[in-house]
């Protein structure tokens, strides 16, 4: 089984976290709360379970599942000419983002958001294809391989849902 959803929006990171010292009220020792460091994880990550929720009714999985995950990203100014040429994207513009943000820190924030909605952890994930493209409409199209459930040391081959090889789970 597999499910595909679309979360629209610029995609945000997850991962880096900003420390604050504080006085504890109780005891008067200094203590450090962490937060995170990007702004807008916490309403990505809002964006994110409510699609998945919307996509997905059952449990959250127990067993091994693929993901598969493009997120697409606005194109920045500079790659555009000015002026009359300010719709017409420059020969000099990359044709997918080389820069932040990483898909590495992209990727936590859908992981982090699917837990206990579509998997119990995150380290039920034993395939994943990332990717990050330059689009007009931002956001991400996440699809998830639910393997089934099979007796200890079987394997499973699925197809994958964009490329249409086979891997096995």
């Amino acid at each position: 089984m597999q499910i595909q959803f679309w979360i629209p929006g610029v995609p945000a990171t997850a991962g880096s976290k900003t420390a604050f010292p504080y006085k504890d009220k109780n005891t008067g020792k200094i203590r450090v709360a962490m937060a995170p460091a990007n702004k807008r994880q916490k309403p990505w990550m809002s964006d994110v379970k409510a699609f998945a929720l919307d996509a997905y009714k059952g449990t959250p999985a127990t067993g091994q599942v693929g993901l598969y995950i493009d997120f697409y990203l606005p194109r920045p100014k500079s790659h555009f000419g000015a002026g009359k040429n300010v719709d017409t994207l420059k020969d000099s513009a990359p044709s997918k983002p080389v820069t932040k943000p990483d898909l590495t820190k992209l990727t936590r924030a859908i992981e982090d958001a699917l837990k206990n909605i579509i998997w119990r952890d995150d380290s039920q994930v034993v395939t994943q294809n990332i990717s990050k493209h330059y689009s007009l409409k931002p956001g991400a199209m996440v699809t998830i391989v639910f393997a089934e459930a099979k007796k200890k040391d079987t394997e499973k081959v699925v197809k994958h849902p964009i490329t249409g090889s086979k891997f096995t789970l």
